[in-house]
Parts: structure tokens; C-alpha cells; sequence
């Protein structure tokens, strides 16, 4: 099964360069919202290779990846251009969900048969 080239796919196998969608919607998967007081803010999501989770920033500036209560630190360094190539490229939206096909009724009658 070939993987579709789209922004969560990279286009060379084995690509070792973090992607990152910005938004609410995207760290919503991965994690709960915080409090006020709580030191993460929530930025959007992130993924390489296998890890993939929340993207947060931390109140000292270190960007970390979140997964439910865990938390990874991620290299500054990489983040920042993963988060420079997605605000460049704008939000992108994800397709519109299409709403529900409407059921299919099929009614079969019953067969009678007469009595005698």
C-alpha cells in the first residue's frame, strides 16, 4: 500500500523532519485542555515517524510533545521550522465532512397464502 503524498505524509520515506498543524482541533486528540494556571499552552499537533501528539510550548519556551498527561521535550530547533513551514503554508482545512448518505428502505411484502 503506497501512502498518499499529503502535508502529514512526508515525500521521501524515512524522513526524519517533524510536521505540525497549529489549531485547537489538532491537539484535541491527544490530550485535555488546560487550566489558566497550568504551564503548557497548547499549540496544535505534531508528528515524526511514529510519534505523534499533542504540541505544546512550555512557560520557560521549550516545546514538548503530549500525550494525555505524558510529556517528551522535542528539539527547539527542528519544531521551530516545522512550525515556520506550517504557518507559511496557512491553515490548511481538513475536508468537509460529507453529511450521511440518507438510509435505503427496501420493503419486501410478504407472501400470502390462502387458506382453504
Amino acid at each position: 500500500m503506497v501512502a498518499a503524498n499529503n502535508w502529514w505524509t512526508p515525500s521521501v520515506g524515512g524522513s526524519n523532519e517533524w510536521f505540525v498543524r497549529l489549531g485547537p482541533d489538532e491537539w484535541k486528540p491527544f490530550t485535555y485542555e488546560r487550566s489558566e494556571d497550568d504551564p503548557l499552552r497548547l499549540l496544535g499537533s505534531v508528528r515524526r515517524g511514529a510519534r505523534v501528539g499533542a504540541l505544546a510550548i512550555t512557560s520557560s519556551g521549550e516545546y514538548v510533545q503530549v500525550n494525555g498527561d505524558y510529556v517528551g521535550t522535542l528539539s527547539s530547533s527542528q519544531v521551530r521550522k516545522a512550525i515556520a513551514r506550517a504557518e507559511s503554508a496557512g491553515s490548511r482545512p481538513r475536508p468537509a465532512a460529507r453529511p450521511p448518505a440518507a438510509p435505503v428502505v427496501v420493503i419486501k411484502r410478504r407472501r400470502r397464502v390462502q387458506e382453504r
